[in-house]
């Protein structure tokens, strides 16, 4: 974004053409509309619009709620997510309902502790979620990016049910503490956001958001675990961390246009075997690490045949 200040004619007229280039949707006038999507009775399916702009939203009433409840009988429907970018790469994800993924391409992960290891590397733990996610819980979408079908996805499609408001009450149920074994504090928070979110310099979370730095400035190298600074972003329906303790982890950087870039994730597997994905919290996508690393981060020469020692990402799926 440029920076300019939008009148309510140009936000309306974003708005309408948001909703227009979505090219698999049905031709007739929709159900029931909030912003950031709509539903169809016809197919019963619910889309939720996730774009990056200043203006990107969902939000939904308690209008809408009944609207939507009335036709599906507060049973199950369709759900399809719209990105703006094929999911090329892993993210985050949160929505206002329950849900199960369609493809076998996704899995979701349920983060659950944030520490460093013993080489003080921050690593975040999440542990498989048996293919369910929970309304306003923001949680782990891993894709198998290996697999030709799965590169391509824009439209996310999920069977979903329970659907929940979402006004300006609905922020306080989105923070997910993460616990800390080392300090014994749940001194980390997973945040999602129905909102494109833009931390200026006047915003109220600027200095309490973390991240490694994505490139050198002033004393702080890239790669430094440091604040985020004036500038940075994150899509609506994504999720970012937040430093919730009182001891400062590094100096903060003055102006750093983007997020900090990466932070590792062990994603833990129902049989208890683990694999490396690396989060960028830009963008909520993580991409896997290349190779098998043993639990201090050294790679191997080839993929190791103890399960549950050792952390890789060859088949991240299973």
């Amino acid at each position: 974004m440029n920076g300019k200040v939008l009148t309510a004619a140009t936000v309306a007229a974003l708005s309408c053409l948001v909703s227009t280039v979505w090219a698999e949707r049905p031709s007739e006038k929709a159900s029931c509309e909030f912003p950031g999507g709509a539903y169809y009775e016809s197919n019963n399916t619910l889309y939720l619009e996730s774009v990056n702009d200043e203006n990107a939203r969902v939000e939904i009433s308690d209008a809408t709620k009944n609207c939507i409840d009335e036709f599906t009988n507060k049973g199950e429907f369709n759900l399809v997510v719209e990105r703006s970018t094929k999911l090329a790469t892993n993210s985050t994800i949160v929505l206002p309902m329950n849900y199960s993924p369609k493809s076998s391409c996704i899995e979701l992960y349920d983060p659950n502790a944030f520490t460093t290891n013993d080489e003080g590397v921050w690593n975040v733990f999440a542990s498989n979620a048996a293919g369910n996610g929970v309304a306003h819980r923001a949680l782990l979408m891993i894709t198998d990016t290996q697999r030709k079908e799965c590169q391509d996805i824009k439209e996310i499609e999920f069977t979903a049910s329970s659907l929940q408001l979402v006004n300006e009450h609905t922020q306080a149920q989105l923070e997910r503490e993460l616990h800390n074994p080392k300090s014994g504090a749940n001194d980390w928070a997973l945040e999602g956001s129905y909102n494109f979110i833009r931390w200026d310099k006047d915003h109220a979370d600027l200095g309490k958001v973390y991240g490694y730095a994505a490139k050198d400035k002033n004393k702080v190298q890239a790669g430094h675990f440091t604040k985020v600074g004036a500038g940075a972003y994150i899509p609506p329906m994504r999720a970012y961390l937040k430093y919730r303790g009182q001891t400062p982890l590094a100096k903060s950087v003055e102006s750093i246009v983007e997020l900090p870039e990466t932070i590792d994730v062990t994603l833990v597997e129902e049989d208890g075997t683990t694999r490396l994905a690396r989060w960028n919290t830009v963008t909520g996508e993580m991409v896997k690490v290349n190779g098998w690393y043993d639990l201090k981060g050294r790679k191997l020469n080839s993929k190791p045949q103890n399960k549950g020692m050792f952390i890789g990402n060859t088949n991240i799926q299973k």
